[in-house]
């Protein structure tokens, strides 16, 4: 089988994927946008009496962190990131995601392995262990730990934390709009916050894809550029080869004939 015909196959899907993260990426942080937008205006209405004990946590609590890495190859540079950070993690509970990463054999805080195929086809798993989290007050802080897709030249290594919420979101609004809601707000609230954090653990693990598959594809990329350069080394040598050969030839007649 053509080596460079399987590297132009994977540079190929690599680009797709990319694509692919992006407009997901995309739907779901517009939908988190909107999501939100709701969660502000009933933190920040002067209109509703809501109790704030709902944002509030308790630092002696143990963190949580989400690794976000890879099943392919050709991102070693990435993935090495998150498992650095995951090895250097000695307090922290954790989900790992990416059969490219490796929690240590004895850590017994792991509460969650999978691979990323397995992540992308059911969230859910991981999902129930956020919103258990958040809804029981299980850890002082949730942080996401991946590699952060700009452009197809800038990728960051990123700890992002998803909870609590940055200054209950857009602190800095007011609305003077009034509504009316039949039963208790909390809970709603609630339901909303465990929505907007489902969407932000998308995106990031969209956006860590495509970072994942960018660098997939420059390397391929590269990959092609030897290939075709050795190529022609192998042409060049051919041909001189061939030409050595050939002025043998014409010598070794020359010299037949000069005997004559």
């Amino acid at each position: 089988m053509n080596v460079k015909n399987i590297v132009k196959v994977m540079n190929f899907h690599a680009l797709l994927r990319v694509d692919k993260s992006r407009k997901i990426a995309k739907k779901y942080a517009y939908l988190g946008d909107a999501v939100a937008d709701m969660i502000d205006n009933i933190v920040n209405n002067r209109n509703i009496q809501l109790d704030f004990t709902i944002f509030k946590v308790d630092q002696s609590l143990p963190v949580l962190n989400i690794y976000l890495g890879g099943d392919l190859g050709f991102c070693a540079n990435l993935n090495s990131n998150i498992t650095r950070e995951l090895w250097q993690d000695e307090e922290g509970y954790k989900i790992v995601i990416g059969r490219k990463i490796h929690a240590k054999h004895d850590d017994e805080r792991v509460l969650l392995a999978l691979s990323r195929e397995e992540f992308e086809e059911d969230r859910s798993r991981v999902f129930s262990i956020v919103e258990d989290a958040f809804l029981n007050k299980r850890y002082s802080k949730i942080n996401l730990i991946y590699n952060h897709y700009y452009s197809s030249s800038e990728v960051e290594f990123k700890i992002r934390p998803l909870y609590p919420l940055p200054r209950h979101l857009k602190s800095d609004n007011t609305y003077d709009e009034d509504f009316s809601y039949e039963g208790e707000i909390e809970p709603l609230l609630e339901k909303l916050i465990v929505l907007y954090l489902q969407y932000e653990l998308i995106v990031a693990g969209e956006v860590s894809s495509a970072a994942l598959n960018i660098t997939r594809q420059n390397t391929t990329s590269e990959s092609l550029k030897k290939i075709d350069e050795r190529e022609e080394q192998r042409q060049m040598v051919e041909r001189r080869e061939t030409r050595e050969k050939e002025f043998g030839k014409v010598l070794d007649n020359y010299t037949k004939l000069s005997q004559y």
